[in-house]
């Protein structure tokens, strides 16, 4: 309750001090203002109720979990705040409750039993306020602060995971600018992270913040390049490039493409560890990916993408993702989500092929396979013998019906070999089997 009124009290401050960044304060009138104190109020919902089952094998003791949860979003966009242009906010709450809850959902400490006699689900029960936040507008440059969410590109260093029921937000404080056609410049602090279960929360001082620094330009329609940097407290710093665009072939044929590289080294600052972590790793990805449309037949894709993670090098640990959703890149089995968070011992390599179908009447299909290798054999090392980490099948249909309701069936299907090291302990060596059916209303 403390996190939230601070949010809600520095909303009411940054509310009551929009006049003066006006610059207006002359014609406002305080009679208007009490008539009409926004401009516009635009409240919405989402309601989506979820089934997920997990199966791993080689698991006697450990049954498998079914859980019925449903998520609901409530929330409010303000524009206009005090009738004063581009002063805007935002509120929004989440409710996560489990209808049926076969499942280990102990790791948030909001759930005082948790059945770890079963698989584990990261959706426990949760109510919680995911945004509070004010903006300032003014020509193409933007203020913000307060409790939001932060997904940068594709979400592969920083990302909202609203995959899972309670989303991801963060308390930050900063400025985006686009004044110059074509670049954008994004920098911000961050006080607080709100992560998908509780024991994930963290707040860090003033002088301590985690601090994004992201620059991208569109040269042409068909190249953009950015440089990046995330300093990350008490776990690394990220520096980076990366290139990316889409290219028109004609005749209903376009191409996507993307390639970048990253370092991380030492944190620039540490709040919990008395001692700053030893990392010096590297990372790169490059993808490509073909649509063609064609009449009313629909949309055929596929793409091949190709991620490295570097090893921890004899240091504290490997390349690692802590703040991305990582459930959109490592396999939607999860399996490898420990490794993508925290590091792998021996480093990653993961290849990705895809293709699907889309048709505005019929839905959306796809399906991928995706292959993982250690980059270095651990060699006997916590019982991994080798460097053949495993690989996954994933598949998906998504259907709408209107603007409102969605429905999603997607399972994933992980095949264990060898397994891999995070941390000194071994994961991913037990086949792994997820499925889900989804429905989501918004309004």
């Amino acid at each position: 309750m403390k996190s939230k009124s601070l949010s809600l009290g520095a909303l009411v401050l940054f509310v009551g001090g929009g006049v003066l960044l006006s610059g207006n304060t002359s014609n406002v009138k305080a009679e208007s203002i009490l008539n009409k104190p926004v401009n516009s109020v635009k409240p919405y919902i989402q309601i989506r109720p979820r089934y997920e089952y997990v199966h791993t094998s080689n698991s006697p003791s450990v049954k498998d979990a079914k859980a019925l949860t449903t998520r609901i979003k409530v929330g409010v966009k303000l524009n206009g705040i005090f009738q004063v242009n581009g002063l805007n906010a935002v509120l929004e709450g989440v409710d996560v409750e489990a209808l049926v809850d076969d499942y280990d959902k102990s790791l948030s400490h909001t759930d005082t039993i948790g059945k770890n006699n079963y698989e584990t689900v990261l959706d426990p029960d949760n109510a919680r306020l995911t945004q509070a936040y004010i903006s300032y507008t003014i020509n193409k440059t933007t203020l913000f602060f307060g409790r939001k969410y932060v997904a940068i590109d594709d979400h592969r260093f920083i990302g909202t995971v609203d995959w899972r029921q309670m989303p991801q937000s963060f308390g930050v404080v900063g400025i985006q600018d686009n004044t110059i056609n074509g670049l954008n410049i994004l920098i911000a602090g961050i006080y607080e992270r709100k992560g998908i279960i509780d024991n994930l929360n963290t707040d860090w001082k003033a002088d301590k913040m985690p601090i994004i620094i992201d620059v991208s330009y569109k040269i042409i329609p068909a190249v953009r390049v950015k440089a990046f940097g995330y300093l990350i407290t008490d776990i690394h710093n990220t520096y980076g490039v990366k290139a990316d665009g889409k290219v028109d072939l004609g005749n209903g044929l376009k191409f996507s493409y993307l390639g970048e590289y990253a370092v991380q080294r030492d944190p620039y600052k540490t709040q919990r560890k008395a001692k700053k972590p030893d990392i010096d790793t590297n990372y790169y990805r490059v993808a490509g990916n073909l649509a063609f449309s064609t009449g009313n037949i629909g949309t055929f894709f596929g793409g091949i993408e190709y991620t490295y993670f570097g090893d921890k090098n004899n240091k504290s640990q490997g390349f690692s993702t802590p703040l991305a959703t990582l459930h959109k890149f490592e396999g939607w089995s999860d399996v490898l989500l420990k490794g993508a968070a925290n590091g792998y011992d021996f480093g990653m390599k993961e290849l990705k092929v895809s293709f699907g179908y889309k048709h505005p009447v019929f839905g959306k299909f796809i399906v991928a396979y995706l292959d993982f290798q250690s980059d270095k054999n651990p060699n006997g090392t916590a019982g991994v013998n080798g460097d053949n980490v495993g690989s996954e099948w994933d598949f998906a249909y998504a259907k709408s019906f209107g603007k409102h309701l969605s429905l999603l069936l997607k399972g994933a299907v992980y095949n264990g070999k060898d397994g891999y090291i995070s941390g000194g302990k071994a994961y991913g060596k037990n086949d792994t089997t997820k499925y889900w059916v989804q429905l989501n209303f918004v309004y």
